[in-house]
């Protein structure tokens, strides 16, 4: 048994891996990335089409799993579409040759169906499928309803080739192809997403990266390590993503890009279509950011060279950051770090691994509810980069080139 064999098993023997619904068919030898893609009812001609067009030098390389997905109270016509879309997509090529798999996760019980269900599915089925060849190869999360651009194949072959355990793979929503009140909330909403980022990296946060379901990817092996996929109906990107990045080896790539879909949607509470829907109902608005102030605290936490952290009480911390830990019950927690960490390295690495993104995203709500409200756009950006007023597009612009110049990159 070869070692991604051992990983694999133990894995599938410890979480429970969807095995029952891998794809029968024998994975190439050459098999190097796996693109998984689930799917609820989406048109999948784009996305398919759009793959297509990335010309790969031996496409045996690279396959293509479809998580065809739908609970047991879905109505017929879902159901319908489903398993038509199986019969005309499984087992079969795009134009530049990459082989195209289906897996039917028909009529599950309606409280476990949803997005983290199907992506762990088609992640885990993934898995398998590199110990059969002994590749630990690339398991890439895509959605049915993206496009992407006419390199993104061969960077990430590139990618499998360096070793890198993740990928958060560049995104760009459409800002140019509706009206302008559909243009303007879609730029809102992505300069809020980069904001976010860039701040947690502005504080020194080490695991700043963006937490996109349909643009990140990840090791095979590192999968198995860290548990694989959640089964949460949305947010799961995020909570997979936050245990795998601390493994290390995690970057940026900025020489490919995930386009995603700009619809309103209400199928989950998160991501872009439930912001689109929220926008037009008045429900939420992306006018404001985060106040700068709490990224200054922030930074005190983690971007002092000496460590001094180590050696501070929690009076000596932002008063902030004390009120969040007694709020939540985390004072102790902390104290107990500093007791049993024997230096200041052990410390931050201790601490590092304690202060989530889970955490670090309660803790900055709490800020805003709490110490510093939100500021309008324009003062935030301008305060934390030094952006000057322009239109809101050219301050997406200037981040979406940060992103492009980014130090977390890998090539």
């Amino acid at each position: 048994m070869n070692n991604l064999s051992k990983i694999t098993s133990f894995y599938n023997e410890r979480f429970g891996a969807m095995t029952d619904f891998s794809p029968l068919e024998t994975p190439s030898s050459k098999l190097k990335v796996s693109i998984v893609i689930p799917s609820y009812q989406e048109q999948l001609e784009g996305i398919l089409a759009s793959l297509a067009k990335n010309q790969v030098a031996d496409p045996n390389e690279i396959e293509v799993i479809v998580v065809l997905n739908h609970s047991e109270k879905a109505e017929q016509p879902v159901k319908d579409f489903h398993a038509a879309q199986f019969k005309e997509y499984h087992n079969t090529y795009l134009a530049n040759g990459v082989k195209v798999l289906c897996i039917k996760v028909f009529d599950l019980g309606a409280k476990k169906a949803g997005v983290g269900l199907a992506r762990k599915i088609g992640m885990d089925a993934a898995l398998n499928r590199f110990a059969l060849v002994d590749h630990d190869g690339l398991i890439v999360c895509l959605d049915g309803d993206c496009e992407v651009s006419t390199e993104y194949l061969t960077e990430l072959l590139k990618c499998d080739k360096a070793k890198i355990n993740g990928l958060s793979i560049a995104f760009e929503h459409d800002i140019n192809s509706f009206d302008i009140q559909r243009n303007k909330q879609i730029i809102e909403y992505e300069v809020f997403l980069r904001y976010y980022v860039h701040a947690l990296r502005s504080a020194a946060y080490p695991h700043a990266f963006h937490t996109i379901g349909s643009s990140m990817a990840s090791r095979a092996s590192a999968y198995a390590k860290i548990g694989g996929m959640n089964t949460r109906k949305a947010g799961e990107d995020f909570y997979f993503l936050h245990k795998l990045i601390p493994q290390g080896k995690f970057y940026d790539l900025t020489s490919a890009t995930v386009f995603p879909s700009t619809r309103v949607s209400e199928r989950v509470p998160f991501g872009t279509g439930r912001a689109m829907m929220e926008m037009n109902d008045g429900t939420k608005n992306f006018e404001t950011l985060y106040n700068p102030k709490t990224f200054h605290d922030l930074a005190i936490l983690f971007f002092d060279e000496a460590d001094a952290l180590f050696g501070l009480s929690l009076k000596d911390l932002p008063k902030s950051f004390v009120a969040f830990l007694n709020q939540v019950g985390l004072s102790k927690q902390f104290e107990d770090l500093k007791a049993r960490s024997k230096d200041s390295t052990q410390f931050r690495k201790n601490f590092n691994h304690w202060m989530d993104g889970f955490k670090v995203l309660k803790y900055v709500h709490f800020c805003r509810d709490n110490f510093y409200p939100n500021l309008p756009l324009e003062q935030a950006l301008e305060s934390l980069f030094g952006f000057k007023n322009q239109s809101r597009k050219g301050l997406l612009e200037e981040l979406r080139e940060m992103d492009e110049k980014s130090s977390f990159s890998y090539f």
